[in-house]
């Protein structure tokens, strides 16, 4: 039992110090936020995260592994001003690893030996011996590990900057399946877990750790697991209950429990007026419609960091909103400018809207298509985009974009189907355009009716639009549409 005490002791300690080194690095580079997130210290409960602290040693203990306690740190990549700092900043971790591992080493070679007979207590002797041994082994194979080019592991994390956006994009999709191809790796792999446990071994070996007594640690580590995982489970359940309303706040945002969130911000910004609560804040009030008090919120934390491209960006949607046109575009060239890995494409976004809004179009289309590199399922994105084809008079792109935002899901499928209605219908194609809104028609007779009541009106509104920008005859042909409609 007490080998297992100190292996998880130390295992713990290390582990902050890794995490340690991420927020360190990323704080030198730039990212100031991880201070505000209390990242800066070893205190473990910081650190802890639902996946890595929990989920992951119970999954490893179910499948006969070493349930380790893992931690995460939040880093705000687009402050980070270069790829190769960004890079850094994932190799900081394993590099931390390395020098925590360099510590047990030399205290395995320098200070261990001299306990032996010196204690009184060759039990004493024993424990610590093979507790230090299992722990370098351990060390080793986890940085290791932790090396592989695989998300969400941090050797992904020093190739990312360096791949296209389109590779970044999908791999953080897909991380959850990565993680589940790891442990396939592990568990039906055997060349694999071979692979990993040879070349620990020998590099263990080589630095001096004696291999009966490393794994005799581990043995006894796995015999005290369960007692283990139920104190992870109780310090996560103390840390839920600890939880700055922050956190607390950020769970009900992703939610879309707003009014919710917007209380514990406001709890959390009497604390301390920080630029990333701000912007949380700034979030919510524009969610729910209330665009000024947004704007204040969205200044307030660019005013203490004017190079923030989140701040800057919900500036940008906030002035969209309520229609200051040239405001906006200045917020969202900013917040590009500042977005230098390419990290909020939102503003891309904003921006086309603005552009579109005030009859831009060649100009939106450029900028939404870029947009849309980086976020290709956006259906938001994707209208915009058959909006400008569709001013444009390139059509059939239009109709091909409508039809792209229908396989994006529902909501998609039903805006699509009445797009692309209303523009067959202005194209004199009313026999298509009838059949694309009978997609989204309810069958329920007083529900239909009240749906073709509001076609009706809307079919009305885009005729009078295309009167204003001189298309009468396809005014005419949208008009035309309307007495079809049953």
């Amino acid at each position: 039992m007490e080998i297992g005490v100190i292996i998880i002791t130390v295992w713990i300690i290390s582990t902050c110090f890794h995490e340690f080194g991420h927020a360190i690095t990323a704080y030198w580079g730039g990212d100031k936020s991880v201070k505000d997130k209390g990242y800066l210290t070893m205190n473990p409960i910081v650190y802890f995260n639902s996946a890595t602290t929990l989920i992951i040693p119970v999954l490893a203990l179910m499948l006969g592994g070493i349930p380790l306690p893992g931690a995460a740190v939040s880093i705000n990549s687009s402050r980070i001003k270069s790829r190769m700092v960004l890079s850094f900043v994932s190799f900081a971790g394993p590099l931390f690893t390395l020098i925590a591992t360099i510590l047990l080493i030399a205290f395995n070679l320098l200070i261990v030996p001299t306990l032996k007979g010196t204690t009184g207590d060759d039990n004493l002797y024993s424990i610590i011996y093979t507790a230090t041994n299992s722990l370098i082994y351990l060390h080793i194979y986890v940085f290791y590990l932790n090396l592989l080019p695989l998300p969400p592991l941090d050797g992904f994390g020093i190739l990312e900057p360096w791949l296209p956006q389109a590779v970044q994009r999908k791999a953080r999709e897909l991380s959850g399946v990565f993680f589940l191809v790891l442990i396939g790796l592990f568990w039906y792999v055997d060349g694999f877990s071979y692979a990993m446990s040879f070349f620990s071994q020998l590099t263990a070996e080589l630095l001096g750790v004696d291999r009966t007594a490393a794994f005799a640690g581990i043995k006894s580590l796995r015999a005290h697991s369960y007692p283990l995982i139920g104190l992870i489970v109780v310090a996560w359940i103390l840390k839920s209950k600890m939880a700055p309303p922050e956190e607390k706040a950020d769970s009900l945002m992703k939610e879309k429990k707003y009014d919710e969130a917007l209380v514990l911000y406001d709890e959390a910004l009497k604390k301390r007026e920080d630029p990333r609560l701000l912007i949380a804040k700034a979030t919510c009030l524009l969610s729910l419609g209330r665009r000024q008090e947004a704007l204040e919120n969205a200044e307030k934390s660019i005013k203490i960091d004017p190079e923030s491209t989140q701040s800057l960006g919900v500036a940008a949607a906030c002035f969209a909103e309520i229609g200051e046109n040239e405001k906006a575009l200045n917020a969202a060239e900013s917040a590009i400018k500042y977005d230098t890995n390419n990290n909020y494409p939102f503003t891309r976004f904003v921006k086309a809207s603005v552009l579109f809004n005030t009859g831009q179009y060649a100009e939106a289309l450029e900028t939404v298509d870029d947009y849309l590199k980086r976020d290709p399922k956006s259906i938001e994105g994707l209208f915009v985009k058959g909006n400008c084809l569709e001013m444009l008079g390139r059509y059939d792109e239009a109709l091909q974009v409508y039809d792209k935002a229908a396989r994006v899901g529902p909501e998609g499928n039903i805006r699509a189907s009445l797009a692309k209605g209303l523009l067959l219908c202005s194209l004199s194609k009313t026999t298509e355009g009838i059949t694309e809104f009978e997609k989204f028609l309810p069958k329920d007779a007083a529900q239909r009716s009240a749906e073709i009541s509001n076609l009706k009106t809307l079919l009305t509104e885009t005729a009078a639009k295309l009167d204003a920008v001189g298309k009468g005859s396809m005014a005419d042909a949208t008009r035309s549409a309307i007495p079809l409609l049953k």
